[in-house]
């Protein structure tokens, strides 16, 4: 029986648990402590930092794994690579995982494939940050270089907000760096896409929307088209954009997720941020097979355990689109929880998680991406149809709050 190690043991790890099993090998979850759900799904549980790449080798060295995976978090694939390569494992090599995970060096390699970015430095402190603004243009966005989810990502629109924004993103990154680049005005995009034997093929393209926070980018619904549905020129440049980066920073093999804005001014498509690994809120597990009809876990996860090969330009894509939706709640106490039966009759409604939401919990103020609440996932023809059922959805969940304001409503 084969050993495989996965790295994280959240709700986005569970799909790859259950494929691994599917396939008849031994699952060993890692992660620090913590009621997570990988526990009990796994075989075997070591408690280690995801980021600690010489505990994790010396687990799998104990083990004698037979592969490593991870799947819907940033800050385990550098590890997954590094284990990987140093017990002689189908990798993607760490330098390859540092150009996906380190956001000052991926700008730097994305620049030498040809890929638009925007002016960018890295700050390890206030001082460097005040010196590279100065030949800056504001608005700028200041972000954490090795992070995950919208912890400390700032727009800042002047001098004076920038101490605090530097701050808040070096706190959050894993090395302690961040960076500082120029505000692009433009349309956002998300491109997934899948790497195999260097073979690459863009998987679904999505939209997003915002929660209306003054200065935060926190996500509040993303929308996926499969690519045989794009007709919009704009949106194929940013397909041909995504493929022509992952081509450029040589994956081997993956799953990607792609972040870009179009630019309308300059009619140019600019890297916001790419992952070796799936997206998540159920992107690479649901989302992703429901627009495309294609499982990309799956078929990564029998490519790394038993070689198989695919021919990645003979698959032809459904021409679906799927999206989820989360939402906020104003911090207080839960009063009431309705409306969730029907909200499963919808149609269109694919999957509905409330996070254990119940009656008389405490929650508390939306802050970062950890704190959004849902979500609820749907699917159609079009994304006329998904918007629809989305429609639906707000006008029948209803879930209030008591605070100290009174009583609220969801904040869709």
């Amino acid at each position: 029986m084969k050993k495989v190690m996965i790295l994280g043991a959240n709700n986005g790890q569970i799909p790859f648990m259950g494929i691994c099993k599917e396939k008849g090998a031994e699952v060993i979850a890692v992660s620090i402590k913590g009621d997570y759900p990988g526990f009990r799904v796994a075989d075997r549980c070591y408690y280690c930092d995801i980021r600690d790449k010489e505990g994790i080798l010396k687990i799998a060295e104990k083990e004698q794994v037979d592969a490593v995976l991870t799947d819907q978090t940033d800050v385990s694939v550098p590890t997954v690579a590094y284990v990987s390569e140093k017990l002689g494992l189908k990798g993607i090599g760490y330098h390859t995982a540092m150009k996906f995970s380190d956001k000052y060096l991926m700008r730097t390699e994305a620049e030498k494939a040809g890929i638009s970015v925007p002016k960018f430095g890295q700050a390890e402190n206030y001082q460097e940050a005040v010196c590279l603004v100065s030949n800056m243009r504001y608005p700028v966005m200041v972000k954490p270089t090795n992070s995950s989810g919208s912890r400390g990502v700032h727009k800042v629109n002047a001098l004076k907000e920038l101490e605090i924004a530097v701050r808040d993103a070096i706190e959050c990154s894993g090395n302690k760096k961040a960076i500082i680049e120029e505000f692009i005005q433009g349309k956002e995009y998300i491109v997934d896409g899948l790497a195999l034997d260097y073979e690459y093929i863009n998987t679904d393209l999505g939209i997003k929307e915002y929660f209306d926070k003054p200065n935060m980018y926190i996500s509040k619904m993303c929308m996926f088209s499969s690519p045989d549905l794009i007709k919009d020129e704009k949106e194929k440049k940013v397909l041909e954009t995504n493929k022509k980066l992952v081509e450029g920073l040589g994956l081997e093999f993956g799953i990607t997720h792609g972040e870009y804005i179009y630019c309308e001014n300059d009619d140019r498509v600019y890297l916001v941020e790419i992952a070796a690994r799936g997206g998540g809120v159920y992107l690479s597990s649901d989302l992703t097979p429901l627009a495309s009809g294609i499982n990309t876990n799956e078929m990564l996860i029998e490519h790394v355990l038993n070689g198989t090969k695919y021919h990645l330009n003979r698959i032809k894509l459904k021409k679906k689109v799927s999206a989820w939706r989360c939402f906020e709640l104003v911090p207080g106490v839960i009063t009431k929880i309705a409306g969730v039966e029907e909200v499963k009759k919808i149609p269109g409604v694919y999957k509905i998680c409330l996070d254990g939401l119940k009656e008389g919990q405490e929650v508390y103020e939306l802050t970062d991406d950890t704190r959004k609440h849902g979500p609820i996932l749907v699917y159609g023809d079009s994304r006329k149809e998904c918007f629809e059922s989305l429609k639906l959805v707000e006008q029948t969940l209803q879930i209030e709050t008591k605070g100290t304001d009174g009583v609220r409503r969801i904040n869709w």
